[in-house]
């Protein structure tokens, strides 16, 4: 087990040494990869929880790493602010943005010690963040804590979950990285990770305060690459443009299937992450 406290060490590492770190998954255009298309839904779902935001576009990233989301939210207009324990991952957003003309504050923070004064935020969101930590209340009680009466707490969790989707495209992915050379392949540190589906983070939620809390699966696609960890490396353009089609596809039967719901949900445990969210009264 890595550092209990969120392993900030080991991200920053990875910030600082993988190219693919550097990689921005927003685009205005269509997605033109697998993650930008994970990324483009994510949005979509996100407003789908958030409603109607007139008057309240105040929007902290916690653990913003390069800030993709957060770079739709910019671009939509909102008030943005990205936090992140590491230097490496701030410069990286920085200069993300900076190249897309998006604006936006960021701050180099501990997730456990915001430097926000309380009620300062409309909506407090992170991704790939909440599962880091063993234990979890002090992280959501920050975000709750410098979150205004009425905003909106969402934690996109990422956990370790051999039966999910994944499952039955793994082979895939070990011939994919055989067939890569091993002095080509990125040395990653190990981060930890937990298992643990939404009822622990919800019960840490209500804690916190927040009420109208929901949880629900989400990302109901494989992820090809010869490696998927943290940071997910690309396949070159031409398989991504296919993978984008076919999931593409995939995702409108799924929506034909449950009469217009939103095919980016699904059962917990299936999709490659959760949602958890709710309300600061």
């Amino acid at each position: 087990m890595k550092d209990p406290a969120g392993d900030g060490r080991s991200f920053d590492q990875n910030w600082r040494t993988t190219a693919e770190a550097h990689y921005l998954h927003w685009t205005r255009s269509e997605p033109a990869n697998q993650i930008q298309l994970a990324f483009r839904n994510h949005w979509h779902t996100f407003n789908e929880l958030i409603g109607d935001a007139s008057g309240r576009r105040r929007v902290l990233e916690v653990g913003c790493g390069r800030g993709s989301l957060s770079a739709y939210f910019a671009d939509a207009g909102w008030d943005c602010t990205l936090l992140d324990l590491s230097p490496a991952a701030i410069e990286v957003a920085r200069g993300a943005f900076a190249a897309h003309d998006l604006a936006a504050r960021f701050d180099v923070g501990d997730c456990l010690d915001l430097p926000y004064a309380d009620s300062s935020f409309d909506l407090c969101f992170s991704i790939g963040l909440l599962e880091h930590f063993v234990d979890i209340d002090r992280v959501i009680e920050e975000q709750v804590r410098v979150l205004d009466s009425g905003g909106l707490f969402i934690g996109y969790v990422v956990p370790h979950l051999p039966e999910n989707v994944q499952k039955d495209f793994g082979w895939i992915c070990d011939l994919l990285k055989s067939l890569v050379p091993p002095a080509s392949q990125i040395a990653k540190t190990e981060v930890y990770r937990s298992d643990a589906l939404s009822p622990p983070y919800l019960a840490a939620m209500g804690r916190a305060g927040l009420q109208s809390v929901g949880a629900a699966g989400t990302y109901p696609l494989p992820m090809i690459s010869h490696s998927i960890d943290f940071p997910f490396s690309l396949l070159p353009p031409a398989a991504e443009a296919v993978l984008v089609q076919h999931f593409t596809r995939l995702l409108e039967q799924r929506r034909q299937q449950s009469d217009g719901r939103n095919p980016w949900l699904c059962q917990e445990g299936y999709g490659q992450a959760f949602l958890v969210w709710g309300r600061k009264p």
